[in-house]
């Protein structure tokens, strides 16, 4: 038998469900109607739950976040919404942290072109990202770093409007929706190599135009444990739609949209064009300024790819990666859909990675820029199902890794 309880946690997932498939859904429209579920399936504000103001969980100068990443978590499962959840995540284990310091903006940097930014701090992708926090929204302004195509250029990037990370207040039953574009220009004189002779037509200018839609769901709250702590928390759903698009120009004719020529023929990463949809699931705590977990779903939001968590320093085999030698992982492995390569304490170069058939036939390459530490998904669903080789290079050739990586497509 269905009690009460369990119905009124079934309407709620079936109402958010719908909610987020709807393309810019009226908020307050959903939050009556949520409002309305609980006075009439009992699905109330109940004692324990917490709510978060900027105070509570935005980063802040003097700030230092400290997270570990397990790539291949075991046991860990997305439960349906609902308050008063208890959720075990002490089995997370990692080989490397992060760290990520939040400093006061230098007066004399050159390269912060971002007039509301107030702070800073460093990307996961060895990128500058220029911060504006506010008492109610913690947002990136834009950030300097690594050009999208991965060809070694530094950019600046601003999102217009900002980039919203964090908001607040945060409660239970809050539902945000976020927009924000994203357009980087680039001349083709400053890309090394030879990425456009596949062209019909050499460009003069190429761009980059990003449109991102965000809608954010904190739909259930409770008790998580991780290694090391245990805390009260929200969990936030955030299920984002991402379009990059490349366009070139030539003279004097308008921008031309090349993003499906470029996905076939130029050597640039496939997954940093084109169409996506993200997954992802963040517990916060007025206990840390880092989220307790972060959970990284596939595009249904059910299977975990994975786990971001605080770093409490409690388990022997999380060290720091500055510490460790410069290595290359890859998960899932078998691999699906599409296969992670992750980058650990690599110098700043250009690094190559292919892909073999055990024919010795290269299937696959990309290219990336790396500055001890880079994530980047690859796609493999085009792929024969079987067993591949992998080979990552540096810019003089030199082998960095060798290993297999097994394709289970269906």
């Amino acid at each position: 038998m269905c009690t009460r309880g369990k119905l009124s946690t079934l309407i709620l997932s079936y109402m958010i469900h719908t909610y987020i498939q709807v393309h810019s859904p009226n908020y307050e429209i959903m939050r009556a109607f949520l409002l309305l579920l609980s006075v009439f399936t009992g699905v109330q504000t109940l004692t324990g739950q917490i709510t978060l103001d900027s105070a509570a969980y935005f980063p802040a100068i003097g700030d230092t976040l400290r997270v570990a990443v397990d790539n291949n978590p075991v046991g860990i499962v997305i439960s349906p919404p609902g308050g008063d959840q208890s959720w075990n995540f002490a089995t997370l284990q990692s080989g490397f942290t992060q760290t990520q310091i939040v400093r006061a903006l230098d007066p004399n940097d050159e390269l912060n072109v971002f007039p509301n930014a107030n702070l800073t701090f460093e990307q996961a992708n060895s990128g500058l990202g220029y911060y504006n926090s506010s008492a109610t929204s913690f947002a990136l302004e834009g950030f300097v770093g690594q050009d999208p195509l991965a060809q070694g250029l530094q950019v600046q990037a601003p999102f217009s409007p900002s980039y919203v990370e964090r908001w607040a207040p945060l409660a239970f039953f809050d539902i945000r929706n976020m927009e924000s574009n994203l357009l980087v220009a680039l001349a083709v004189d400053d890309i090394p190599g030879n990425l456009f002779d596949n062209l019909p037509l050499r460009p003069d200018s190429v761009r980059i135009r990003g449109e991102i839609r965000r809608t954010d769901v904190v739909d259930a709250w409770g008790s998580l444990t991780i290694p090391g702590g245990n805390y009260e928390v929200l969990r936030e759903k955030r299920t984002e739609y991402r379009d990059i698009r490349l366009e070139t120009k030539v003279g004097q004719f308008p921008w031309i949209d090349i993003t499906d020529i470029a996905i076939e023929q130029l050597p640039i990463p496939t997954d940093q064009v084109g169409k996506d949809t993200t997954v992802s699931y963040y517990f916060w705590s007025d206990a840390a300024k880092e989220p307790i977990a972060l959970i990284e779903a596939d595009a249904s939001g059910q299977v975990v790819q994975s786990v971001t968590y605080k770093d409490n320093n409690v388990i022997s085999n999380v060290v720091n990666a500055q510490d460790t030698e410069a290595r290359v992982f890859v998960y899932p492995n078998p691999a699906i859909i599409s296969a992670r390569f992750e980058f650990v304490n690599l110098p700043a170069d250009q690094y190559t990675v292919e892909l073999y058939n055990l024919a010795g036939s290269r299937v696959w390459s990309g290219t990336y820029y790396v500055n001890n530490y880079r994530l980047e998904r690859v796609n493999v669903a085009h792929l024969h199902k079987g067993m591949y080789l992998y080979v990552v290079r540096n810019s003089q050739g030199e082998r960095i890794a060798v290993k297999r990586l097994v394709v289970a497509t269906p």
